[in-house]
């Protein structure tokens, strides 16, 4: 008891060290998420096309050669889909930025005309926009002039990109050995689980295991389809009704619709915002237009794509998401959710099962 107790307040007295120590043992298995991260998100489209490799083109085929073809084949989708991405979405996205910023003064401008005319009418103070211009001129001055400066920040940015660049490979390769063998890893894991844990832990650690990667599995599939109907939804329905930028906001609204709950109002604030410096009415006539899309979207798509398949109430999603943006970020509010979710189920099942008992 004494040595606990003085183990127990050394590490009280040492949290913040022991915490950063914890952090950078961690960091050192950055690449090593990504690759889980990654093989889980490839492994349902791996396993159909394996499931038709099997069924209609390599019947009598080797276990071995369909998996790695399966793997191969899911690795060069997913890369033709982000060079699809890169080679007509970012261009167009690009220009649409370039755009925009050679406007800026005359949507300053225009701004500028409401603003004076919103304080004409609630008699107060006119706002001078002037300022902030120049405020950003003499920033980007300041941050050009000093070539010094520059020049690390252009070599820190440089080997930043080399190192995610180092860390993404090996993701790779790990999410490679993950979907190859996810079948012997995952019965090597349960093997050691089942020689040094009690039977009565073993099967609850299975059974919250497999809970987890349904919640998870559910949220990251519907979140990313939700994400990119709405997005292709958003880009389309401007192109039609003629709005400025529709490339550009619709990919922002796709964006940040995979966070849960606000995503789409925060993309559609940013992107009033941006159309408001063009033109006041089209700006309004856009949050029209993305309220009714999100209503749509919300009770026609999200129910048929998503549904209720977390079973969690609305109001714990909304919790989830500002508790876990609070712990972690961007991080938490992308992860709080599903980790609700499991939580969720895992004591709504033990509630049921002990009146059930009762």
């Amino acid at each position: 008891m004494i040595t606990y107790a003085a183990i127990l307040i050394l590490a009280v007295l040492n949290i913040g060290t022991i915490l950063q120590a914890v952090g950078r043992f961690l960091a050192l298995f950055t690449s090593l998420f990504i690759g889980i991260a990654i093989a889980f998100i490839l492994h349902k489209p791996c396993q159909y096309i394996e499931k038709v490799l099997k069924e209609r083109f390599l019947k009598n085929g080797s276990p071995a050669l369909i998996r790695g073809l399966a793997v191969l084949n899911t690795l060069l989708l997913a890369l033709l889909i982000i060079a699809i991405l890169m080679l007509f979405i970012i261009p167009q996205l690009i220009e649409s930025v370039r755009l925009f910023a050679s406007n800026i003064e005359s949507y300053l401008a225009n701004t500028q005309s409401l603003l004076n005319q919103g304080a004409n009418l609630l008699q107060l103070a006119h706002i001078d926009l002037s300022q902030l211009l120049d405020r950003l001129y003499a920033f980007f001055n300041q941050l050009t002039g000093n070539l010094g400066g520059l020049l690390a920040g252009i070599i820190g940015v440089t080997a930043g990109v080399f190192g995610f660049l180092a860390n993404l490979l090996l993701a790779m390769i790990f999410a490679i050995y993950l979907l190859s063998g996810r079948e012997k890893i995952l019965g090597n894991c349960r093997a050691v689980a089942r020689a040094y844990l009690p039977a009565e832990v073993y099967d609850r650690a299975l059974y919250v295991y497999r809970v987890t990667v349904d919640c998870f599995d559910k949220y990251v599939y519907g979140q990313l389809t939700e994400a990119f109907i709405l997005g292709a939804l958003t880009t389309i329905g401007m192109i039609i009704f003629g709005f400025e930028y529709p490339l550009m906001i619709g990919t922002l609204i796709g964006l940040t619709a995979l966070v849960p709950i606000v995503g789409t109002y925060i993309g559609g604030l940013i992107a009033f915002l941006v159309l408001l410096m063009v033109s006041p009415p089209q700006a309004l006539w856009f949050v029209v237009f993305l309220v009714i899309l999100q209503q749509l979207e919300n009770n026609l798509i999200y129910p048929r794509v998503v549904g209720d398949s977390l079973g969690l109430p609305g109001i714990w999603v909304l919790l989830a998401a500002i508790v876990g943006g609070g712990l972690a970020g961007p991080l938490g509010i992308l992860l709080g959710v599903p980790v609700a979710a499991v939580l969720y189920k895992l004591l709504k099942n033990d509630v049921y099962n002990r009146v059930e008992e009762a």
